[in-house]
């Protein structure tokens, strides 16, 4: 059991909701609107603070309006600390298309994620010393992820990826990661296999990586390590947005973890929260506490 310590993006989401999702060229009208704070990393931490983990987010946002409302969002949510830091670029800014099926697209300018480095890490390595999991994404980038897995592995922490949005990894980077948790498309660009699951999981597994977990949507989630697979069913919920549902999955996962959950309990767990995320639209109202999970997605 310990603390978690999130390194990872901040992005101010814009959202628009349309009967269908547009093709290239093609204007839709939509008629529903929402803006509201996201970026994976402060979802992830966010989410992870309301179902009870002890949550350190590193993170970067720009001296813009969107910057002050992140610190009041961050003071709101406990999540306000050392790891906070300002840039005098933009703040990173998410633009999200979602149809009535719940299906969407989106595309970000990272801005000030941009520029969060390993020097920002070194002023707050007080928080890996007394951490027990790292949870990062691809927002930023890459290089982040790396001096953050080694200042991670060496205080002796578990480190997750959720390699979202998705690039190609070689050994060295995977060979650092304890649990990757793709969705099934992101599985496909960092294995570089498509078709099969399974085999793609194993083939990371292979290079190094220490366990996969996949997301799959409405088929749940499917846990594959060195010994064996074991699948998780979605929970069954009316879903409204699926946006979001990969962050709520992950600070589930991460929480059990760090709570002392056994990864099948931590994996339920994530899907859990998952599902409670599609119920709302708008990520931040699909970050559940304990109570609204115990509540609404009951084990």
């Amino acid at each position: 059991m310990g603390g978690v310590v999130v390194v990872g993006s901040y992005n101010v989401g814009l959202t628009v909701i349309s009967p269908t999702l547009p093709a290239v060229g093609q204007t839709v009208l939509g008629h529903t609107f929402d803006m509201g704070p996201g970026g994976k990393g402060s979802n992830q931490a966010i989410g992870a603070k309301r179902l009870g983990a002890d949550v350190t987010l590193v993170a970067k946002v720009g001296n813009d309006s969107f910057g002050q409302d992140a610190i009041a969002l961050f003071e709101r949510e406990g999540l306000a600390g050392p790891g906070i830091f300002r840039s005098d670029t933009h703040t990173g800014v998410g633009l999200i298309l979602v149809d009535d099926e719940g299906r969407n697209e989106i595309s970000v300018a990272p801005g000030a994620n941009a520029e969060l480095s390993g020097e920002d890490l070194d002023a707050v390595l007080g928080v890996f010393e007394s951490g027990s999991s790292l949870l990062c994404q691809l927002e930023c980038s890459l290089e982040l992820f790396v001096a953050a897995a080694a200042r991670a592995r060496a205080a002796g922490m578990a480190i997750i990826l959720n390699p979202a949005p998705a690039r190609t990894l070689d050994d060295r980077v995977l060979g650092s990661i304890d649990v990757l948790t793709p969705n099934e498309t992101e599985l496909e660009v960092v294995s570089g296999t498509s078709g099969d699951i399974e085999r793609a999981a194993r083939s990371l597994i292979e290079r190094g990586v220490g366990e996969v977990v996949v997301t799959l949507g409405e088929q749940g989630a499917l846990w594959v390590t060195k010994d064996g697979e074991r699948s998780f069913p979605a929970s069954r919920v009316p879903v409204v947005d699926t946006t979001g549902a990969g962050d709520a999955f992950n600070a589930g996962l991460v929480t059990g973890l760090s709570l002392g959950a056994s990864m099948e309990e931590a994996v339920a767990l994530a899907c859990r929260a998952g599902g409670f995320c599609t119920t709302r639209i708008g990520v931040l109202e699909g970050l559940p506490t304990c109570d609204q999970l115990d509540r609404e997605v009951p084990r």
